[in-house]
């Protein structure tokens, strides 16, 4: 279980020492901690900041795997698929009155991307750095 994050908390696990992606975690970071943040009136504006995020940095990502013909780029744009379709229903729920369960999910969300950075991510700038994989 991840533990709660206290806007402003620097989640140091989501770094993987490969600048140009650190910098979108930092970035997803930033608006996870408004979402996060229970004095945030404006979640729904938050939220689709997130989700242009997510939708900007998983382009990137996978514009440095196909650059770089990363062999791994089928199972991690998979991974990113799965991540955009959550928000996109998170969104739909979040519209419908959910708020409760955008507030559920922005919990659960750090976990798995901690989890994914640790893993898809780590590897990914392994293989960007020069190391195979």
């Amino acid at each position: 279980m991840t533990p709660a994050v206290v806007p402003g908390f620097r989640h140091d696990s989501l770094l993987i020492g490969f600048k140009p992606i650190d910098d979108l975690h930092r970035e997803f970071q930033d608006i996870l901690d408004a979402l996060l943040d229970p004095a945030e009136a404006d979640l729904g504006t938050h939220l689709l900041a997130l989700h242009k995020h997510l939708l900007r940095h998983c382009a990137i990502e996978e514009e440095f795997m196909r650059q770089e013909a990363y062999p791994h780029l089928d199972r991690h744009r998979r991974a990113h698929e799965r991540l955009l379709e959550w928000v996109a229903d998170v969104r739909r729920r979040f519209d419908a009155g959910d708020v409760d369960g955008t507030r559920r999910f922005c919990d659960d969300l750090l976990g798995w991307f901690v989890v994914h950075a640790q893993t898809e991510d780590a590897e990914l700038a392994a293989f960007l750095k020069g190391s195979p994989v």
